[in-house]
């Protein structure tokens, strides 16, 4: 019998506690509920501005090039913008697709010979400053070299290169 007892004073013990931890988890549910009801923060993000473009190119563009024997340089220029909001990471890349004539490039004052591999420049843009793009002239010029002699034969008349120019850009931050 004492055992029986002992069994039903602890389901009793154990009921009690049951309701006290219900009332408990009623009444901080509703403190809690009462503090989180309004919503009074105003929050919102925003992905930064990423525009570059060019003038002069689009993402690839082809230059076709006749140059006679005698003639001695051709230049191109286009300008590239940076109307973002962050600073980007742009890579000029110069190729010669066909090879007809003996061209070397002139970037500055670095002649290259890029008949074989194409020519990578790379440099940074800052992020426009108000309303102002950052811009960046970019130039370099197709020089027929006089040398050797083979460079002035008449076999080069009339011929076409094509030199494919690409501009790629990447956000810095």
């Amino acid at each position: 019998m004492k055992a029986k007892r002992n069994r039903s004073i602890a389901m009793v013990f154990a009921w009690v506690l049951l309701i006290l931890v219900l009332a408990t988890s009623f009444l901080v549910d509703g403190t809690l509920a009462r503090f989180t009801t309004g919503d009074r923060v105003k929050e919102s993000a925003r992905v930064a501005k990423f525009s570059i473009k060019g003038s002069g190119f689009s993402e690839t563009i082809n230059l076709s090039v006749t140059m006679n024997p005698g003639d001695m340089t051709e230049e191109k220029t286009f300008l590239i913008s940076n109307n973002s909001e962050v600073s980007v990471l742009y890579t000029v890349t110069i190729r010669n697709t066909t090879n007809n004539l003996p061209l070397k490039l002139l970037v500055g004052t670095e002649a290259i010979d890029f008949s074989d591999a194409a020519y990578q420049y790379s440099s940074t843009l800052p992020p426009k400053s108000g309303s102002t793009a950052s811009e960046n002239n970019f130039a370099f010029k197709l020089v027929w070299p006089a040398t050797p002699a083979s460079n002035r034969s008449t076999v080069y008349s009339g011929q076409l290169d094509n030199i494919a120019v690409t501009v790629s850009a990447t956000q810095i931050n």
